[in-house]
């Protein structure tokens, strides 16, 4: 996993969440069914059913809480992934830049060089011109 962590780990947790809630609720639904079926009549009964409706709705908003958990890991997956394609573009904008300034720094030296290899006497004319190119190539 790398530095900003890894995408596809987080869809493979946001997938097994989302899996378990299903599951979850699964559960859920066939304790509620088998409570339905209970055809038995009492004050035991009814608070049976009482406490089973309450679990049945513990246990649907757990699972509503686990779905939304997946749903925010699959858009941090998401975001995560456009974050490292940002920086993928930037270290690749970085490369090019370097690049062209090392090839600018072979020409700046091979411009140099040309210019130093032919110095004016000392206090000639040639001076201003000498000058002007190396100011024109940022180095006066």
């Amino acid at each position: 996993m790398g530095l900003y962590g890894d995408p596809d780990a987080l869809d493979a947790l946001a997938a097994e969440l989302a899996q378990r809630a299903r599951d979850v609720r699964a559960a859920g639904a066939e304790h509620r069914r088998e409570a339905e079926r209970t055809r038995w009549v009492s004050d035991a009964a009814a608070a049976y059913r009482r406490q089973v409706a309450r679990d049945c709705a513990d246990v649907d908003a757990a699972t509503d809480a686990m779905e939304q958990a997946a749903e925010a890991l699959r858009r941090h997956a998401d975001a995560l992934r456009e974050r490292l394609a940002e920086i993928a573009r930037a270290e690749r904008a970085v490369r090019a830049w370097l690049s062209e300034r090392a090839a600018r720094g072979v020409e700046l030296f091979e411009d140099v060089g040309g210019v130093l290899g032919h110095l004016p006497e000392a206090g000639a004319d040639a001076w201003r011109q000498a000058s002007g190119r190396l100011s024109r190539l940022g180095m006066w």
